[in-house]
């Protein structure tokens, strides 16, 4: 059995513990190494990293490299559109793009307003449909500048005219013809118009779940500031990037690496051909009767001296002149000096 111990023994044991115990501000050194552990611990820098939250039921399916390719795609169509407005419509016009997210369909759908002018797109060979949305104002200071107003605050009504949805109809059919030379490099896109929309809660152009590309862009018309959004679907956009950028960087390292092939290849050609030399030996100027009535055995004489040399000219440029005579029972030319270049060449005999 085991030993009991008396009260006097327990007192005595609590008042030994209660003398020995450290104060609570001081640490605590565990077994094992713990001391070591907390003067790590506190010679360790803070670091000031941003903890960006991952969402593990709806990640996220481009990488930092895809939204940069479709960044380029779309600074290239803005710039191409500006140039277009600025003349269409007789205004100083300007887009930039503001934001490039990745987002479900239906919470691009839920931030329209419920009356939208929106233009819904085929684009083969992506799947789905493209939509372009241009905000209301901005839509009727297009419609009046295009019809000659000045485009000072026009009204906006609540709905759009026949007339109105036929000439925005024109207008964005014009604005769509820039997507296939921006898209160009990556895939050959063919965008056409479906149709055009005018009510955000009658639209359903795809499943709420799918996710999309939403391209935000801002619209200054002269003093009016407006913006654009472009959704794009994304069924088979990633492979179409991912597919663009291996080629890209094919195409880089293939560049790389048949430079100095290339350049060779280009020498041996240049050194192998052939060019038309002459030699001139003087100038004169006849007239055609005097040209007609030339015999054989005639001396035509010329505007330089017999010991004078002989110029040789490649093209139609003087490159050269030298002493003339003969090689080999041929006439022949020997280089005595070089026209067109600041160190001559070694005299050498050109037949």
């Amino acid at each position: 059995m085991p030993e009991t111990l008396s009260q006097d023994e327990i007192d005595a044991l609590l008042r030994s513990f209660s003398s020995e115990a450290p104060a609570e501000d001081e640490a605590k050194p565990e077994a094992g190494g713990g001391s070591d552990v907390s003067a790590a611990a506190a010679v360790m820098p803070k670091t000031d990293k941003k903890i960006k939250p991952h969402d593990f039921q709806n990640p996220k399916i481009f990488s930092k490299e895809q939204i940069q390719t479709i960044s380029r795609i779309y600074d290239n169509y803005a710039k191409h559109l500006s140039s277009f407005m600025s003349g269409t419509l007789r205004s100083e016009c300007t887009l930039n793009i503001i934001s490039i997210e990745e987002q479900k369909y239906f919470e691009y759908s839920n931030a329209l307003s419920e009356s939208i002018m929106m233009s819904v797109l085929d684009v083969r060979p992506l799947e789905g449909s493209m939509l372009i949305e241009i905000k209301r104002d901005t839509c009727y200071l297009i419609m009046e500048k295009l019809l000659g107003g000045v485009g000072d605050a026009p009204v906006v009504q609540p709905d759009f005219t026949e007339i109105e949805l036929k000439l925005l109809e024109k207008f964005y059919r014009q604005v769509i013809r820039f997507l296939k030379d921006s898209w160009a490099n990556i895939t050959d896109m063919t965008p056409t118009l479906d149709r055009l929309e005018t009510n955000a809660r009658l639209t359903q152009i795809m499943p709420l779940d799918e996710i999309v590309i939403i391209v935000l862009l801002s619209v200054k018309i002269g003093e009016h500031e407006g913006s654009m959004s472009i959704c794009i679907p994304c069924i088979n956009l990633d492979t179409i990037l991912g597919e663009a950028a291996n080629y890209a960087m094919l195409n880089r390292k293939r560049k790389h690496v048949d430079t100095e092939k290339t350049r060779t290849s280009i020498m041996e050609h240049v050194n192998t051909s052939k060019l038309d030399v002459r030699g001139i030996l003087g100038n004169t100027t006849l007239t055609l009767q005097e040209v007609s009535h030339l015999q054989v055995g005639d001396v035509i004489p010329i505007d330089k001296p017999v010991d004078s040399p002989v110029v040789l000219r490649i093209g139609t440029l003087d490159w050269f002149d030298g002493e003339i005579g003969t090689k080999r029972n041929k006439m022949a030319v020997k280089i005595k000096n070089v026209l067109r270049r600041t160190q001559p060449l070694q005299q050498t005999d050109l037949v």
